[in-house]
């Protein structure tokens, strides 16, 4: 949010996008990018008025077209506001935004297809993306950091001016003079200096504790020599870390301090020595463990610091509130109730959960004196375990009920319960252009509600090994125009395998992240916002981002959905009612307070930091006990790697997470209350979703769309029951 530039300073280069040709805009000096040749192709696949053109993705396309676009679009914005302050008539709210809207459909859209085109070609576009990103946030940025196009939108901010304008102009109003004030834009010269200050030295610091962070995932390394310390592990993750693909099973295995090593490592390897080395080695990156140039608690109370600063200067009690006032918990009280309120009621679960765990660990070890009680590197290994008997128990074999669950039929029953639901309809393009596409593999679907159609959706389905992310994201690929009859356009990709010659069966957890990431194109296609910026997901509150998503997950929860996605590839059944959900409420939720409470754990850090400034290590052991009975390792220094809120965008919104799942659970709920079976008066139910959540979502406040919903405020019943509700 803070992306302040340095006035009467050049910014230098980022992300190694270097900038020469300085020009003035409002006493900013801004360095201008070289602008690069035209590169032929680059218009076609930067265009947002059609389908981007694939065919010619290039990684000069790409450089070229980027560059460009960043640059043109903020000189063009700079221009027509000059040309506003220089009018003699008072500016409308027609002549002040539908200029900005042109110029930001062709930024964001491009940005939306360099994005997509390094999860599918990470090869060749994962670097280049991850410098542009940062390139174009301070493009996205340039817009509400400038004060005479503040003071143009402060014009409109009159109760006689906006007594005539619709609600949603009145929040893209609202939406530049908030980021505004907090760029500054209010201030004097001086003030204006002195934030600027303040806000610099914090991004050095970020960039200081992201670069530490780095550093520790880099230098550490650990061969294991032990014949026998991947004993219990999975031949497939043998391989996958084994110094010889050909001898997994022999060793050495090398391993580094990637999420996806270590998790993998908590959760299968059976030799403790390895997974406490693994444990302290994570969560001592950039701590008091390591040499002194390296650590991150400087960084930690210089930014801490520095944030509560900038609240006082701008007139907030602390840093927290300045950004819960835009999200839709809108308080720290209200976010601090939510987390207690779910802590008092899974905390004794929980307890009782690490107490079965401890005793099966005694009980299964071989040397169950060591596991008198459970440390935090114990407890995935162990969970693990007690899971795999738990299938056996309840008779749940995974292979058997993927066989109900092939992909064509889970996607054509997905689409055929949005369509009961929400009254879209999707079908396949089958002629369509293939410049428009990155791979043969991708299908494109029309998304087509009363015979029109009203966006498009592509679909890349299968994995591409050290190719494509693994990922299953849904994601924008251009956002709805209304001025100009630009429909959305949504990309879901997946990574299923595939053998050819037979159908690709599909886990729980792939049903889950399916799911999830169907609920983002939801929010892409059904938007009904008649701006571009405040479009599918450009406005929503943090907090309200994954309220869709986690809606869709609640759906698959309920049985009723095997009508819709369950048929067995031989005998063409579907599955038994039974036998998914003991497979969802008791497979899938197994030990899931444990998960729960670590997320609460931390958003209570993140808030009791952003709120009363508490040393870092003071707040730890504070909260811990009060969220888990393991105890606290003394080489746990978790806050020096916590990176979502010390650099990125989740400070003082972390809970966001969980919270837009206990909102999702409170708006399922209104379903099951009328009934999932009775097809028409969910439908009616699923006109009203759609009329609020889905389409008026960034246009007015999720919490007013919710009351408008729900005729209440949230609650945090419901989902509290589905955490504790014994299946």
């Amino acid at each position: 949010m803070f992306q302040f530039l340095a006035r009467r300073a050049h910014i230098t280069n980022r992300q190694a996008l270097h900038f020469s040709k300085s020009f003035i805009r409002n006493s900013y000096y801004l360095v201008a990018p070289e602008l690069p040749p035209v590169v032929e192709g680059s218009d076609a696949l930067f265009q947002s008025n059609t389908f981007p053109s694939y065919e010619h993705a290039t990684t000069q396309a790409v450089v070229s077209g980027g560059l460009r676009l960043c640059t043109e679009t903020d000189t063009a914005i700079q221009q027509h506001v000059e040309r506003l302050a220089h009018e003699s008539s008072k500016p409308t709210f027609e002549s002040i935004f539908n200029p900005i809207e042109d110029l930001n459909v062709q930024f964001e859209t491009g940005y939306y297809t360099i994005r997509q085109l390094a999860l599918v070609n990470q090869r060749m576009f994962a670097n280049l993306y991850s410098k542009f990103d940062s390139h174009f946030a301070i493009h996205r940025e340039f817009r509400f950091q400038d004060p005479t196009l503040f003071n143009l939108v402060q014009g409109l901010n009159t109760d006689e001016r906006r007594a005539k304008l619709e609600d949603w102009q009145q929040t893209l109003i609202n939406v530049y003079l908030h980021f505004g004030k907090l760029n500054g834009c209010h201030l004097q010269n001086e003030e204006f200096d002195q934030l600027q200050l303040l806000n610099g030295k914090l991004s050095q610091h970020q960039y200081s504790f992201a670069q530490r962070l780095l550093y520790g995932n880099k230098t550490f390394t650990h061969l294991e020599l032990d014949p026998f310390a991947f004993d219990d592990v999975p031949y497939h993750i043998k391989q996958q870390f084994a110094v010889d693909k050909a001898k997994p099973d022999s060793g050495p295995w090398r391993l580094d301090l990637s999420d996806q090593t270590f998790h993998t490592i908590m959760t299968y390897s059976g030799n403790r020595p390895l997974r406490k080395l693994m444990f302290e080695a994570y969560y001592g990156r950039a701590s008091p463990t390591v040499d002194r140039l390296n650590r991150n608690v400087e960084n930690i109370v210089e930014i801490t610091r520095k944030r509560k600063l900038i609240a006082k200067f701008l007139g907030y009690s602390c840093f927290a509130d300045i950004i819960l006032q835009s999200k839709m918990a809108r308080t720290k009280e209200i976010v601090q109730d939510f987390i207690e309120s779910t802590r008092s009621k899974l905390k004794p679960i929980h307890d009782e959960n690490i107490r079965e765990l401890t005793a099966y660990a005694q009980e299964k070890s071989k040397k169950s004196n060591e596991y008198e009680k459970l440390q935090a590197w114990d407890v995935a290994y162990w969970r693990h375990r007690q899971l795999q008997d738990l299938y056996s128990s309840l008779k749940i074999d995974p292979l058997q009920i993927s066989r109900h669950f092939s992909y064509d039929h889970v996607l054509n029953g997905l689409f055929q319960f949005v369509e009961v639901l929400f009254g879209v309809k999707f079908e396949l393009e089958n002629n369509f252009d293939e410049q428009y596409k990155w791979h043969p593999d991708v299908q494109v679907y029309r998304c087509i509600e009363n015979g029109n159609v009203i966006g498009h959706v592509f679909i890349d389905a299968f994995a591409r090994p050290n190719q494509k992310s693994e990922l299953f994201l849904g994601t924008a690929g251009r956002d709805r125009c209304q001025r100009h009859s630009i429909f959305p356009i949504a990309y879901l990709n997946m990574s299923l395998p595939r053998i050819e010659g037979t159908a690709t069966l599909m886990t729980l957890a792939q049903l889950k992240e399916m799911f999830f990431a169907f609920g983002r194109v939801l929010q892409v296609l059904l938007t009904q916002s008649p701006n571009h910026e405040l479009a599918g997901m450009r406005n929503l509150e943090t907090d309200a981002l994954d309220i869709v998503p986690h809606f869709l997950i609640q759906c698959l929860r309920d049985s009723t959905i095997l009508s819709y996605i369950s048929e067995n590839v031989e005998t063409k059944t579907s599955l038994d009612p039974s036998t998914y959900n003991r497979a969802l409420n008791q497979i899938d939720q197994h030990m899931i307070t444990h998960d729960i409470l670590r997320q609460l754990y931390l958003s209570a850090f993140d808030l009791e930091i952003h709120s009363n400034a508490t040393n870092y290590y003071d707040a730890m052991v504070k909260l811990w006990p009060l969220f888990t009975s393991v105890p606290l390792h003394n080489r746990d220094f978790h806050p020096c790697s916590f990176e979502q809120i010390y650099c990125e965008q989740l400070a003082s919104a972390y809970y966001s997470h969980k919270w837009s799942e206990m909102i999702a659970c409170d708006l399922f709920n209104a379903f099951k209350e009328v009934g999932m079976n009775d097809k028409e008066k969910i439908a009616v139910l699923g006109k009203k979703f759609r009329d609020t959540i889905l389409a008026r979502g960034g246009t007015v406040s999720m919490r007013e769309l919710f009351r408008e919903f729900r005729s209440r405020e949230p609650s945090y019943e419901h989902y509290i029951r589905r955490l504790t509700t014994q299946p």
